[in-house]
């Protein structure tokens, strides 16, 4: 089987309940404004989901479409998500299954954060970061993985007044290069030093990129249910 076939990631069902739902309710429950989705592949059925979701948990829904999402990556995603937020956002890639605690301890913070895992064995398919004196000396999948603290696992908080230079890196990098990650964003931002690392600390997450990923996915939903 192939992830394809079953429609967008964010609309995967773990555990009874999909990945966008499980976000929309951790969203909500921290009290957050307007939830923006980038849409793109099959973009109705996300719309459909959306719908139901803002009705159930009174959520105010932004959605704006990526009609060029076969030719672009997520550089390109938040940047066009981005263009009428303000203040503080919080970002979540649509692939993930998170404990809620990562996502507490990054909305918590008084900076802009990255979640950070620092225990898992990394591969050489990790998004690597490398840290040193509280800046991002290198990041990326070509990261050596016995240089890397660990990886970057899609889930960071902009607070407002980082914003404004978040938005034009992203718009840098968008137009050099549409097909790249906006994770690049926070190596610039820690120049200053003042970007913050929340540490997973064994808590468990996963992206699904393959059906691999799903089943480990449903084989720690129960666990991290318990622990919400």
């Amino acid at each position: 089987m192939n992830l394809e076939e079953i429609g967008p990631k964010c609309l995967l069902p773990i555990d009874g309940c999909t990945l966008l739902e499980r976000m929309v309710a951790d969203l909500v429950s921290l009290d957050a404004g307007t939830i923006t989705v980038v849409i793109g592949y099959r973009a109705e059925l996300v719309q459909k989901a959306c719908a139901m979701l803002e009705r159930e948990y009174g959520a105010d829904f932004n959605l704006v479409r990526n009609d060029d999402y076969l030719s672009t990556n997520t550089a390109y995603s938040l940047h066009i998500g981005l263009a009428g937020a303000h203040g503080e956002v919080v970002i979540l890639n649509g692939d993930l299954l998170y404990d809620r605690a990562i996502l507490n301890d990054v909305v918590k913070a008084h900076q802009t954060t990255i979640a950070v895992d620092n225990v898992k064995s990394l591969t050489e398919e990790s998004f690597k970061v490398r840290i040193v004196n509280n800046r991002i000396e290198e990041m990326g999948k070509a990261v050596p993985v016995e240089r890397a603290t660990g990886e970057f696992i899609g889930i960071s908080k902009i607070v407002g007044r980082d914003l404004g230079a978040a938005k034009r890196l992203l718009e840098a990098l968008a137009a050099d290069d549409p097909n790249t990650y906006y994770d690049f964003i926070y190596q610039s931002l820690s120049e200053d030093g003042d970007l913050a690392y929340s540490f997973t600390n064994d808590l468990k997450w996963t992206e699904i990129d393959d059906i691999h990923d799903l089943r480990y996915a449903k084989s720690i939903a129960g666990i991290i249910a318990a622990w919400r």
